[in-house]
């Protein structure tokens, strides 16, 4: 039996570094199994976004492969049809045979992680394999420079520290809008600070992450709009960076990687060559910029709390691990019948085995430590081995982030929302379009968004007032 798998978007083919220890796992698991073959496919899209679409538009011909890489994201929110994804709980319910005195797989898998892999209607059609995290990371020698002497605590010192640093001499912030990275994050860390004393009033479906009927509710009952001032605020704050950024951020994307030679490119470069004093980045790019010959001359800091110094409609919380979370390398769904024609029952036996084999604690610890770079993501699976890194664990949230609001920028409503949405926020932060204009045309585009989820859905609006 040969499994079609394909790898996530941006790490090449399965005999890539950051694929070498996946590759050598599925050899072995080849070994040992001499019927079963496992064929890896790159993945030839740049984001999880058209990663998705790619995948809805295979599935409608049933032509998706048998192991796709996905997000809980996009997942949980609804945006992915339910026809497409099996739902793994007959599997995650029984013993992982290559888990020693395991009982459930599902215990295996440590117990912050279970909400991100469940769905709203209960269904687990995801496999989480790491956390991950983003940060602000700092040249030190610029911060100094600009007699900044600690990293901000609220948004209200980032602001300040931001002017220092212009008064210096530096572009203070690389803020990258060529991909969704930087624009996504941004969003789902301001959406969840400034509605979630709303959140009662809209979240029809009760998940982790919000859902796209619950931002459909949302909009219709005009909580979501550019005309209540706590949304409003979200856009607000984001155009106040732009006096502080670097205008060339259409050209660089955060998730793109380092040795990028086309656009989008990485920002890291900017940064380690003092181009810009800060940039917006994964955890990945620890590793990376120690590999840049960086190490010792920046500091990181996770994204500062909002509080009503920035905005009197803050709720002023953490958002430590809204933007991250287990959202990292190691996660897999698994197509239905209908979205792949060469899916049976005994096929789906056979890849949910070689699953099982990848989230061991010994080879998931592998997997995530390669894709890591060097140990920039946490398994997730109980036992598999932890990374030291330095400033890695300053990130992690020490208790369970709140319910995240995510609407426009992640696939939530429509793939077409996404991707007119960040072509919307790229033009605001590169000044072509006033805050006024994209405010008329983002109220726009959460109402033709709403509406495009219903009909996707079969969902009357009207039903969500």
């Amino acid at each position: 039996m040969t499994i079609r798998a394909i790898l996530p978007p941006g790490t090449g083919e399965i005999t890539s570094a950051q694929n070498r220890a996946l590759n050598q796992i599925t050899h072995e698991y080849e070994a040992a199994h001499s019927n079963v073959q496992v064929n890896w496919l790159p993945n030839s899209t740049s984001s999880i976004t058209t990663a998705n679409a790619t995948l809805v538009s295979q599935a409608a011909g049933g032509s998706a492969p048998d192991v796709v890489f996905e997000q809980y994201n996009p997942l949980l929110s609804g945006s992915i049809p339910n026809n497409i994804l099996q739902d793994l709980r007959p599997y995650l319910n029984k013993p992982n045979p290559y888990i020693k005195g395991n009982k459930k797989w599902i215990d295996s898998f440590q117990e912050s992680t279970i909400p991100y892999m469940t769905s709203p209607d209960g269904s687990m059609r995801i496999l989480l394999g790491s956390n991950v995290e983003t940060a602000f990371y700092y040249n030190k020698a610029a911060f100094a420079k600009a007699h900044i002497t600690g990293a901000p605590q609220t948004w209200a010192d980032l602001m300040t520290d931001l002017g220092k640093l212009k008064s210096a001499g530096y572009t203070p912030l690389e803020y990258a809008t060529g991909g969704p990275c930087n624009p996504s994050w941004y969003e789902r860390l301001a959406d969840t600070q400034y509605l979630k004393n709303s959140l009662s009033k809209f979240m029809v479906d009760k998940s982790v992450v919000t859902s796209g009927k619950d931002v459909a509710s949302g909009i219709v009952k005009g909580i979501i709009s550019m005309k209540n001032p706590a949304y409003a605020e979200v856009w607000k704050m984001l155009y106040q960076l732009r006096p502080y950024i670097s205008k060339s951020g259409g050209s660089y994307d955060a998730c793109s990687t380092p040795n990028a030679v086309s656009p989008p490119l990485s920002p890291l470069p900017l940064f380690t060559q003092g181009k810009v004093a800060m940039m917006w980045d994964g955890s990945w790019a620890i590793p990376q910029l120690d590999t840049a010959g960086f190490t010792g001359k920046y500091g990181l800091f996770p994204e500062p709390t909002v509080t009503s110094a920035t905005s009197p409609h803050s709720a002023g919380i953490s958002t430590k691990g809204v933007i991250g979370g287990p959202n990292g390398a190691g996660q897999w769904s698994i197509t239905s019948k209908k979205a792949d024609q060469s899916m049976t029952p005994a096929k789906t036996k056979t890849v949910m085995d070689f699953m099982a084999w990848l989230y061991t604690p010994q080879h998931i610890g592998a997997e995530v430590k390669a894709w890591g770079q060097g140990g920039s993501f946490i398994p997730t699976v109980k036992g598999a081995p932890v990374p030291n890194v330095s400033g890695l664990a300053s990130l992690v949230p020490a208790t369970a982030p709140p319910t995240i609001v995510d609407i426009a920028l992640d696939d939530v409503l429509s793939t077409d929302t996404t991707n007119t949405g960040l072509r919307m926020v790229s033009q605001l932060m590169a000044g072509g379009v006033s805050f006024d204009k994209f405010s008329t045309q983002w109220e726009a585009l959460l109402q033709s968004g709403a509406k495009a989820y219903a009909s996707a859905n079969h969902i009357s609006l009207k039903s969500l007032k």
